[in-house]
Order: C-alpha cells, then sequence, then structure tokens
C-alpha cells in the first residue's frame, strides 16, 4: 500500500456531493498540514476550490485499521488545515459539493459524474512527491455505471472500479474521471489506444464519421512530432466529452482531455449538415486538435514557471502566447493537413481569427506577453471593459505563429518552417511517460529559434518579437496572405451594418429592448455618451430592438438622433451623430473574405 491513500465514494446525486477519505500512514509527528487547491493547471484562475468542502473530519487509525477517537483539526487560512501531532496513520473524511458542469472541477448527480482530483482531493503538505493508491468505490448511485480514466489500474472490475495508482499528487490531477454511460469511440493511432467517451444525450451520432476524423488528426499530430518513429508521450489516449445544450470548452491532461460542447457540434447519422452545423463540427474538431496537441505541449514541454505547480498561489508567465497561441495555430493546421478540412475552409478560419483581434482596441494596449502574464486577473476575469484592455494570447498568438511561419520559410528559402522549431523544442524539452521536460525558461524559445535557424536568424527574430510579442503592432493576415498568392476582397457590408459597426457597441436583447454589454473606446457609441449596461429603449422616439437597430440607424444616416436610453432605473436622453455614407471608412470593419467566395 502506498503512504498517501485516497477513497472516493460517489454518494449523492441530488445532494450532488462525494464522499473521499485520505489515509496517510505516516503523517508529520509534529502535526501535518493538508491543504486544498486553488486552481487547476491549464485553467490559470483561483478558483478556491475550499468553498466545495461541506464537512472535514480527522481521526486516527488504530493497528487493525479501525478509527480512532476524532482528532483536533485547525483551519489556519480558506484552504489549510493541520491535524495534531499524533503517531501513526490518520484518516480524514471530506464531503465535497460537486454541481459545477465544466470541465474544471467536479460534477455529480443522478446520471452521470465527473471529478478532477484537484478540486476533491486534498494535498498532504511535504508528501506530494509519494505514491499515491486512488480507490473508486461503487456505491449505490453508480449500479450500472462505468468508470473512465487514464488513471494506471491497480485492480478494477469490469466496470472500472477499483484501485488505481499514481507516482504522486501532481499525476494524480492530471487524470480526470468520468463515471456514467456513455457512448463510445475506440481506435489506434500508431498502435496507441484512443476513445472518445460522449456523456449526455448523444444518441444517433455519425460514430465512423467521429472515428475516421479523430483518428486523422491523432496520427498527424504525432507524426508531426515524431516523423520517425511515431512514440508518443502516453500509452492510451481519452477524449472526455460533456455534451450539453449550450456549451463549449476543453482542459489538457497528460493522456486525456475533459471537453464540453453542445449536441448540435456534433455530426448525426442519416443527416446532411447544413453550412452552420458543418462548422460547428469542424470548430469541435479543432478543439480536439488544440487539446490533443497539449499532450506535448504544456502537459510535457513546459514553462519553467509551472515547475513544479504550485497550486495554493498564481504561477505566472509571459509564454501563454506561445504554449496556448501557437497551439491555436496549428489545431487548424492540423484540420488541414489531415484533410479534415481544405485549404479554402483553412483560410476563412484564419480570417475569422484576424477579424476577432482586430475588433478589439485592447489590442492597442496590451502585448500578447503581459496578456499571458496578466492571465489570472485579466484574461480569465473578463468584464464590461475587457475589449477595450486585454488582448487574447490565443488569438493573436495564433497570428503570431502564422506571421513567424511565413517569415522563416521566406527566410530560408521554403527549406525551413516553424514545424521544425516546434520539433526542435518537444526534443530538447519534452519528456515522455510519468516525467516532464525540462522547463523552457521566459527566454529560452529565443533560444530554440538560434538553435533552429542559426544567427543569422537572430536579427529578424529580435524585430519581430519586438513588435509582435513585447510590442501591440498589429499582424497584418491580410497582407501576408496576399503576399503568398491568396486574393482576397473586403467583405461587402450593408449601409445599416457599417453604421452599426461603427457605433463600436456589443449588443444583446433585454426585455424587448437592447441592452448595451461592451462599448468600444474611441467608437462613436462612446462618443455619445454611451455606458455597458445601458438598455437602449428609442431612437428619435421609435422603439428599438436587436432586430431593428440597425435598420433605424441606416434611416438616420449623416444626422443626429436622440437615443432614449435606461441607465439604471433612470431615464437618460443622448445625442449620438451618425456618419455619412462616404464616411463609413471600411478599413475600421477589418473583415476581408476569399475573392470570388
Amino acid at each position: 500500500m502506498a503512504d498517501i491513500q485516497y477513497t472516493i465514494y460517489p454518494m449523492d446525486g441530488l445532494g450532488h456531493y462525494f464522499e473521499v477519505e485520505l489515509l496517510i500512514l505516516h503523517p508529520n509527528p509534529f502535526g501535518q498540514k493538508i491543504q486544498m487547491p486553488n486552481w487547476i493547471p491549464g485553467s490559470y484562475m483561483t478558483r478556491d476550490f475550499s468553498k466545495h468542502i461541506l464537512s472535514i473530519h480527522a481521526f486516527g487509525q488504530d493497528q487493525h485499521q479501525a478509527l480512532k477517537e476524532p482528532l483536533h483539526l485547525l483551519q489556519t487560512n480558506s484552504d489549510t488545515w493541520e491535524i495534531e501531532a499524533v503517531q501513526g496513520p490518520v484518516i480524514i473524511k471530506t464531503k465535497v459539493y460537486a454541481f459545477d458542469n465544466s470541465v474544471r472541477t467536479a460534477f455529480l448527480d443522478t446520471e452521470r459524474g465527473f471529478l478532477n482530483f484537484s478540486s476533491v482531493c486534498l494535498q498532504v503538505v511535504g508528501q506530494t512527491q509519494k505514491p499515491i493508491d486512488c480507490v473508486i468505490e461503487q456505491t449505490a448511485l453508480t449500479r450500472g455505471w462505468e468508470v473512465v480514466t487514464t488513471l494506471p489500474s491497480v485492480k478494477i472490475d469490469k466496470h472500472g472500479f477499483g484501485k488505481y495508482t499514481v507516482a504522486q499528487y501532481d499525476a494524480l490531477i492530471d487524470h480526470p474521471v468520468s463515471m456514467g454511460r456513455f457512448v463510445k469511440i475506440s481506435w489506434n493511432s500508431y498502435g496507441i489506444p484512443h476513445q472518445i467517451v460522449f456523456q449526455g444525450t448523444a444518441e444517433n451520432l455519425n460514430l465512423p464519421l467521429l472515428k475516421a476524423d479523430l483518428k486523422a488528426i491523432c496520427d498527424t499530430h504525432i507524426a508531426f512530432f515524431d516523423p520517425n518513429h511515431h512514440v508518443t508521450p502516453f500509452n492510451q489516449y481519452i477524449f472526455h466529452v460533456n455534451v450539453v445544450g449550450n456549451g463549449y470548452g476543453g482542459l489538457e491532461h497528460r493522456a486525456s482531455t475533459a471537453l464540453i460542447c453542445k449536441r448540435s457540434d456534433l455530426p448525426y447519422a442519416a443527416q446532411s449538415p447544413q453550412a452552420e452545423d458543418l462548422k460547428a463540427y469542424q470548430d469541435f474538431l479543432g478543439l480536439c486538435s488544440h487539446e490533443y496537441f497539449h499532450s506535448w505541449m504544456v502537459k510535457k514541454v513546459q514553462p519553467l514557471a509551472f515547475q513544479p505547480y504550485r497550486l495554493n498561489q498564481r504561477n505566472y508567465t509571459k509564454l501563454l502566447w506561445l504554449f496556448e497561441g501557437f497551439t491555436s495555430y496549428y489545431d487548424d493546421l492540423q484540420l488541414l493537413r489531415s484533410a479534415r478540412i481544405d485549404l479554402k475552409t483553412y483560410l476563412k478560419r484564419l480570417l475569422d481569427t484576424h477579424h476577432q483581434v482586430m475588433r478589439n482596441p485592447g489590442r492597442h494596449h496590451q502585448s500578447v506577453a503581459q496578456s499571458s502574464f496578466d492571465a489570472w486577473t485579466k484574461y480569465y476575469l473578463m468584464d464590461e471593459n475587457t475589449p477595450n484592455a486585454v488582448v487574447s494570447y490565443y488569438a493573436k498568438g495564433s497570428l503570431i505563429a502564422f506571421a513567424l511561419d511565413l517569415l522563416i520559410r521566406d527566410f530560408s528559402n521554403q527549406t525551413k518552417s516553424l514545424d521544425d522549431v516546434m520539433r526542435a523544442v518537444w526534443q530538447e524539452h519534452g519528456a515522455y511517460g510519468d516525467q516532464v521536460g525540462v522547463g523552457l525558461t521566459e527566454n529560452g524559445f529565443d533560444k530554440m529559434i538560434t538553435k533552429s535557424l542559426g544567427s543569422s536568424f537572430r536579427p529578424l527574430w529580435i524585430g519581430f518579437k519586438a513588435a509582435y510579442i513585447d510590442g501591440t503592432q498589429d499582424i497584418d493576415v491580410v497582407e501576408l496572405l496576399q503576399s503568398t498568392g491568396i486574393a482576397l476582397t473586403p467583405k461587402k457590408l450593408t449601409i445599416a451594418e457599417k453604421l452599426q459597426q461603427s457605433l463600436g457597441l456589443r449588443i444583446q436583447s433585454q426585455d424587448g429592448f437592447v441592452k448595451v454589454t461592451h462599448v468600444l473606446e474611441s467608437y462613436l457609441g462612446q462618443q455619445a455618451g454611451l455606458c455597458p449596461n445601458d438598455l437602449i429603449v428609442a431612437l428619435n422616439h421609435e422603439k428599438v430592438s436587436v432586430t431593428n437597430f440597425s435598420h433605424l440607424l441606416a434611416r438616420h444616416c449623416h444626422q443626429k438622433v436622440k437615443l432614449s436610453i435606461f441607465r439604471g432605473d433612470l431615464l437618460h436622453h443622448l445625442t449620438l451623430q451618425l456618419p455619412s455614407q462616404s464616411a463609413l471608412q471600411e478599413e475600421r470593419m477589418n473583415s476581408y473574405l476569399l475573392a470570388n467566395d
């Protein structure tokens, strides 16, 4: 038996809680501390998982493994407890609430269970490097359920309940667990078993299509990182998918990923998808591709700042533009290379990303390096001013990767590409099995660039990095594409669409009127005095709704109009000067299409 053992009881689907027993065979004789993580790797936000602990008690254990009298347990802060000094084993019993239907924490109801151990299992301070046994028990709730996880098994039944083991706590929290009834697809990619498991209402899926597409994507990634031998950093891989009415996202783990998607994102048997359905499915495949790429970049190649993870404090790095942004570049590129999308579709998706970046003024105020560092307090804590203050290190990072790829190809006369740099990073900083690679310092990618491309490329890289990574200069994707011979044309917008975009407002419907959610700086809406959360109810005394707003604007082109708004519970009237048709500048729209599309 390992020195540390967790036993998980999925107890109450109506009350939504797990019972967790933590056995510490050799606690610190001077007083053992236990601690709940505050965040989960891959999602850079303080989440205070300890708030989900409903009860916690400590007991001694005698030589016959029977509980002894309760031990005094002193809570020293919001996430830490200290057990009184004791000789012999200690058991801590916790009841943990689990009703977050996301990929980051834990969930339990009468239909399914899901858990990340970081949100249900306390760390044993000073012993996190010790081997761990984990037992997942069958309960009355889980009769007829299966357990799906990449945890290494020791002794489990045919449904997956039983004993697992890992080398240390960091490994434990990197193997999420799904419980319930599943729709499953299995395949091998270069001899490695892969599986995707769907929970939620996921009936009548087009399983052959999903299998063919996912196998092609996984094969492409494996061959990318190891073209000669196709060795992977894992010995199995699972896509855990929670299928819901509305949701999208993923979280990477060392041999699996947890995903959430809409039912309409998936392909169904005997269904001919419409264009919007096809795009949604391509988005889902892109999400799978993105998280799978992370098995190499983030789970094995890591910023030095993440080694080791310090789960009770923020871990800062300026490299998320690389680890998330470059991953975002390759997620769609690998869809193209695996023939899941064609070149035209790939370019459309690239232009969509460009438009997404260019429509937010925050790109002028924050570099992707600073956005990476500030992720804890800005990117992951978005508010009404986020478009004005923040740049996405995902989206702009992917455009940086695209521009750098073209720069390398041009510099080397098409003999090298960003692929060569990424493979060199993997070879020098990657690892296999339970190991992680040598951490990448904050300037480590600079060294890999020089090592891969030679010192003659270094001046180009220094200028490129200063402009686009440490600086806020825009990546001109349109010019870059045109330089490769791809013809583009500005998207033709109606006068109504141009007018609405010139206001710089993000809006949504509320009570039949127009609620302003964001006001972009320097646009007409801000100049007129509109604020986030304003409710626009009339334009020149005519009722406004989301459906008629742009048409009302078009009727008053080049005029001053009166906006009637509620700010809080008070009625205000604002004057808005609309531009003339000739004054509407196409370049502010930043929206382009492929020529002849």
